[in-house]
């Protein structure tokens, strides 16, 4: 998964598992913020995802690699398919993802959430983000002024997906657009048909 904080991506990426779990496959999603809540705690201010922040940026980098750890053993174990969901906002993470796993042996294609739809944004935020485990102790109007931040910390350094970097699908505004790139495999063409319907 690739895309801002507040762009569905954790949703898309359990819709797919389940529809290819439907289809008998053994699929998974590994999220990178629950291995940063087990390394650094829930309760973390937006500072911690500051790029600048180099502690915040160890830690992140940690959670990244726990969760890639954990995803090699599930397909060591049998598993078919694995969504390493994360915001992999540049590319250079990007490049890191593809790097480990091709290695491997293993496909990678990308699918970018990107949403420029102001209200979709904010009803994600109200409806998902102020109830998530990061904001446990704080008031809505705390935790919606910290995840803004948050949001604003990753978008200083995002770079969007370009067609060098191999297999992708972008998804525009929750659905009103699709944009597929160098789609190969039956499965890519089954996920990327799964996520426009």
């Amino acid at each position: 998964m690739v895309g801002l904080p507040a762009r569905g991506k954790t949703y898309t990426a359990r819709k797919i598992v389940r529809y290819l779990s439907w289809r008998g496959l053994q699929a998974k999603v590994f999220n990178v913020g629950t291995y940063r809540r087990k390394l650094s705690g829930a309760n973390v201010p937006h500072t911690f995802f500051d790029p600048n922040n180099q502690q915040g940026r160890e830690a992140r980098k940690r959670a990244a690699k726990d969760a890639m750890d954990s995803m090699l053993q599930f397909f060591k174990q049998g598993g078919q398919i694995a969504v390493y969901d994360a915001t992999n906002s540049t590319k250079k993470r990007r490049g890191w993802v593809k790097e480990v796993l091709e290695a491997k042996g293993i496909d990678v294609a990308f699918l970018e959430s990107l949403c420029h739809d102001e209200d979709l944004i904010e009803a994600n935020i109200r409806d998902h983000k102020i109830n998530s485990p990061d904001y446990e102790h704080a008031t809505t109007d705390q935790a919606i002024a910290d995840f803004r931040s948050r949001i604003a910390h990753y978008h200083s350094v995002y770079e969007t997906l370009e067609e060098e970097e191999g297999s992708w699908i972008k998804l525009v505004d929750g659905g009103k657009k699709l944009i597929v790139h160098e789609m190969h495999s039956y499965l890519e063409t089954r996920i990327a048909t799964f996520v426009m319907n």
